[in-house]
């Protein structure tokens, strides 16, 4: 296998692990807060789920499914909500309890 083999089979899959849907099957504690609190300060902000979508480049079914838990968000989706929401990262566990 040769270098660039391996560079884009690992760009493939960090591109197909951005839209993974949490493969327990099951909906996390930790997702379904994590979920609730982009929907809390999305909405508290203004920004309309199209925006959102739009400045994401996610789907209507993606952002539902995020905001209800029922699918994890990824490392690198949840830097770019906060980025675009000029919040940390942490900000989302916040509060959160096992």
């Amino acid at each position: 296998m040769t270098m660039s083999t391996l560079v884009t089979s690992a760009a493939a899959d960090l591109a197909q692990s951005a839209i993974d849907v949490n493969s327990t099957g099951r909906v996390s504690a930790v997702d379904t807060w994590i979920g609730s609190r982009v929907r809390i300060k999305r909405t508290s902000r203004g920004i309309s789920e199209q925006e959102f979508r739009t400045a994401l480049n996610i789907d209507e079914n993606d952002l539902v499914a995020f905001e209800a838990g029922e699918k994890r968000i990824n490392a690198s989706l949840l830097f770019r909500i906060a980025k675009l929401m000029d919040v940390r990262p942490g900000y989302f566990f916040r509060g959160y309890t096992n």
